[in-house]
């Protein structure tokens, strides 16, 4: 999954709870479908969009840099707060290409990646063939345990408010006592941006259109959504665990940097 910096939202009515129409399973398929359709036509864009990178816009060494400059940002600050314990495992969920996997495979001994869309996991797979990185498809985060846990662009497209809670809570609970959990999200969405006619409208057609008429029309299948940083505090709270940092993302919201309470 990544960043869509153009998108809509979706309303704060339809990101707050499942439609009552849909199970999880349901939304989780169409998800993975949506993101599918995007690994086809356009996967680096559809990880990382950025004015004038749309329609095969990256080059892959200018792409992975970006992934590389994150993940020593974010070990930068997780080393000031003495996270992890150990560099033995690393999970970057909802990982796309691996645009983070792989720079964090050179500092963890063994890196997971995983993603819900299978088509992803397949890009990801012939770009990083690292022996110390496994890809994975995955819906839903893992049991662990992980030294690092890291979602970054990702749980802001998940169907809801309270699946992207749930979801904060299962990646605190997949990072060892001595670990560290870094995760991003929105904290408001701007009012002209929650209608988000071009993914209504990418759903409308997709049955009829293909993904590449669609992508090439300025559709997308991507929702957004956002948590105010008081629900996130409350959220973690609530899984025993501490935002020890919080770092300013731009139009991406917050980085919270997130602990085990100490015992």
């Amino acid at each position: 999954m990544g960043q869509r910096s153009e998108s809509e939202s979706d309303s704060s009515r339809e990101s707050e709870s499942i439609s009552g129409s849909e199970s999880s399973s349901e939304l989780n398929s169409r998800q993975a479908r949506d993101w599918d359709d995007l690994a086809r036509v356009d996967p680096l864009w559809a990880v990382l969009s950025a004015e004038g990178k749309r329609n095969g816009g990256w080059e892959l060494d200018e792409f992975f840099a970006t992934g590389e400059a994150e993940v020593a940002q974010i070990l930068s600050h997780a080393a000031e707060l003495g996270r992890p314990g150990r560099n033995d495992t690393a999970l970057d969920f909802g990982c796309g290409v691996g645009r983070l996997t792989r720079a964090l495979s050179a500092h963890f001994a063994n890196t997971v990646g995983l993603d819900a869309s299978a088509q992803m996991i397949e890009h990801a797979r012939r770009l990083t063939p690292a022996p110390a990185v496994t890809f994975a498809t995955a819906e839903e985060p893992p049991a662990g345990p992980f030294d690092l846990v890291v979602a970054n662009l990702v749980l802001q497209h998940l169907p809801s408010k309270a699946l992207a809670r749930d979801y904060i809570r299962r990646l605190i609970a997949a990072a060892r006592p001595d670990g560290l959990v870094v995760f991003q999200l929105p904290t408001r969405l701007p009012l002209a941006r929650r209608v988000q006619p071009r993914r209504r409208l990418y759903a409308a057609l997709r049955g009829h259109v293909s993904p590449e008429r669609l992508h090439a029309a300025g559709l997308h299948p991507i929702r957004m959504l956002a948590l105010p940083e008081a629900d996130v505090r409350e959220t973690v709270g609530r899984a025993l665990a501490e935002i020890a940092y919080t770092q300013g993302a731009g139009a991406a919201g917050l980085r919270y940097y997130v602990h085990h309470r100490s015992a």
